[in-house]
Order: structure tokens, then sequence, then C-alpha cells
């Protein structure tokens, strides 16, 4: 029998079948079935168990609840993906199903959530290198560990800091890759006079915006282009409930897209959908009178199938993909005589965040144009260009040379 101890101040008893000391708390009553419902901590000693129990009474009495001490990574895994699926955009879903199979869990798994320490979240970092992977898989994984763990503050599976934020990953040495363009080359790039490679550079729209973009979308009156959509892959689910067979979900024949009923989206065809931009917030981009002119000849000379209306298609009118825009921003490199085949239609935006900043243009002004909710998100897309840097200091010596 528990040994008698004040009301509220729980148990203690020996477990003669395990040879152990168990202490109970009771937390309340079940709000559907008014069962009572306690907490139990097993230890091999009774002091031991003493301790546990006086730690269950202080969680309770400043944290209104007693913290879990069972729920592993890998079940809190399975109930966050399954809570952000509500929500999430189909491609920051993807994301974090693949890091947290393939980088998450491998490492802390089985690692019980409440007794994560730094020590570990460094360990998942080592991990993820020795499999050859750079700094930015390391980064993304870590945020989706961040975010995961402030799931399980909100379900209380844990208290206080979050691990993860204290254990920020460690860049490693810096290579040389490049992810803009100089003002030389984006001077260059504006003369082909490309719609797309234009309204890159001067906007620093996202590629899943172009690739969105619809003529409904452009006002040429007014010169300015709604920014409503962003164009983005779904992943398939059995529809057959499972019936069908097929392991992979895609080859079910009544595959259905993941989407949650509470993201807006409009499918186009295949696992290609249009949602709402980051952040969830549209907005216009103003157009210079080049790339009007620009927009038009491309809508006057697109004579081919265009299914979906969009400004940039395939030729069958299919949406363009990832590597569609990337193949069309390097033939125009090839065009405008520019080296730089690892380039990808992102280096626009990096570009237009750079330039911007070197033209003295204020942050609030270009950030609504590109669409970064805060300085901090436009701080990686800033870059040095050398020759602005060069004139920068030549200035200031010649200023301070000659009072």
């Amino acid at each position: 029998m528990p040994k008698s101890r004040e009301h509220g101040q729980g148990a203690l008893y020996w477990v003669e079948s395990r040879k152990m000391w168990r202490a109970v708390l009771d937390v309340g009553f079940d709000e559907h079935t008014g069962k009572r419902l306690q907490k139990a901590r097993m230890s091999k000693s009774k002091d031991e168990a003493v301790k546990k129990l006086n730690a269950m009474i202080r969680e309770r009495d400043s944290l209104g609840m007693v913290m879990d001490r069972s729920t592993r990574v890998a079940e809190l895994a399975d109930a966050w993906l399954a809570d952000v699926a509500e929500r999430a955009k189909p491609k920051t879903l993807t994301n974090y199903r693949s890091n947290v199979r393939t980088k998450v869990l491998p490492s802390l798994g089985r690692r019980v959530v409440s007794e994560l320490t730094p020590a570990d979240v460094r360990r998942m970092h080592s991990a993820i290198r020795a499999s050859g992977a750079g700094y930015s898989s390391v980064a993304s994984a870590h945020r989706t560990l961040v975010t995961m763990l402030e799931y399980a503050k909100s379900e209380r599976v844990v208290s206080g800091e979050n691990v993860a934020m204290l254990a920020p990953p460690r860049r490693g040495r810096v290579g040389k890759a490049k992810d803009s363009f100089t003002r030389e080359q984006a001077r260059t790039l504006l003369g082909v006079e490309d719609a797309r490679v234009t309204l890159g550079l001067l906007t620093g729209l996202r590629s899943g915006e172009a690739m969105a973009l619809r003529w409904e979308d452009i006002d040429f009156d007014h010169a300015v282009a709604e920014l409503s959509w962003s164009l983005t892959e779904a992943s398939f689910q059995h529809g057959c409930g499972g019936t069908c067979g097929k392991i992979r979900a895609g080859n079910c024949s009544q595959r259905i897209l993941e989407i949650s009923d509470s993201l807006e989206a409009i499918p186009l065809e295949g696992r290609l959908v249009l949602v709402r931009p980051k952040n969830d917030t549209p907005r216009q981009i103003p157009l210079t009178p080049a790339v009007v002119t620009q927009l038009r000849k491309l809508r006057d000379t697109d004579d081919g199938t265009n299914l979906y209306g969009l400004v940039w298609h395939r030729p069958n009118g299919a949406p363009r993909t990832n590597t569609d825009d990337n193949d069309h921003l390097r033939a125009v490199l090839t065009r405008a005589g520019i080296d730089e085949p690892t380039a990808t239609t992102h280096w626009l935006r990096h570009t237009y965040v750079t330039l911007s900043e070197h033209a003295g243009i204020p942050w609030a002004a270009a950030a609504g144009v590109s669409g970064h909710g805060s300085p901090e998100a436009s701080d990686p897309y800033r870059h040095v260009l050398t020759s602005e840097g060069r004139k920068a200091v030549t200035t200031l010596s010649a200023w301070v040379d000659n009072p």
C-alpha cells in the first residue's frame, strides 16, 4: 500500500514484481471521463523515488502540470508532423518530413525529448556532416528541430529553453560559391531585354512567384503586377485507403494531392499547385516602362497553348518547373556572354537586394517589392560588390587626406 502522505503530496510504494519504488502524484481529472489522472516515476532506491516525486510536485505547482518524461523524439516527430500537415504549405511539409526522416531521427529518434541536451544537438550536426552534407543541410535540419521542440513546449512535453537554440550549427569553411551577379553583369543582362530576367533583377520576385504569375495579374495601364500566388509541388497520398498494394502513393490509381483543407490552393497538373506566396501576403510590384514593353511583346508573340493563363509556361501550356526556369536564365546568360554555369534564378533575387542597398534605396522600399518581412530576412541576400567597395575606400581615403 502507498505510504500515507498529506493530500496533494503524492504517494510512494514498493513494487515487488519490478523490485523498484514507485512515486505517484495526482495531476487532475480527465475532462471527458472524469477519471482521476496520475503521473508515476520508478526508481531503484527510495531516496531517488522521493526526489522524483518532489520534482513532479514542483512542476505541477509551478507549471500547472507534470512534464512528460517518456515521449521520445520519434513519437514527438509523428505528432508534430501530423499537426503541421494541417496548415503547412506542400513544399514546407515535404522539407520537414525529409529532415525528420533522414537527419533528425537517425541521431535522436530514441532519445527522450525532455532529456535532450545541447550535446545531443551537436551530435546530430556532426552526423549530418559525416554523411557528406554541407552547412545548408545542417542548418535546415537544425531549423526543423527547433520548430519541433517549440511544438513540444506548447504541448508541455518539455519546459524551459529550447535546447536546439542553445547549440546553433557552426558554419564550416566559407567556400567561393557565388550567388549574385555584379553590377556590370546586371547591366548586360538588362540589355538582353528578356522579361523574366529583367523582372527578377528589378523586383527580386521569387522563382515560384514568377512561375505562378498570370496575365490577369498584370495591370498594364497602371504598370503594376499582383503577386498573389506561388507555384510549388505537393506530395501525393493514397486515395484508396492503402488497398491498392502500391508502395508509392504516386502510383496509386486513386492518388490525391496532400493539401490541407485550411490551405488556399489551386491544383494545376501533376504535383504542381498554386499556393499563396510566402507569409501568405500578396503584394503589388511596380513595373518599369522597359518591363511593360517586354511583357507586352511576350504576350503578343505567345500564340501557343496556354491552359492556365501563365506568363511563363512550357510550349504545351503546362506550368514551368524550377529546372525550366533555371535553364531559361542560363540561355539568357549565354546570349549575354556571361560565363556563370552554376547560376540559378535565385541569383536574381540576391542581386536585387545587393544592388538596391548599394544604390542607397531604403530597406523598407526595397523590401516592399521583394517581400522580405524584416531586415534580418534580407541579410543572407546582401553581398559585397568589390568594384563599389573599392570606390568607397578610395573616396574615403581621398577625403581623409584632403581635409
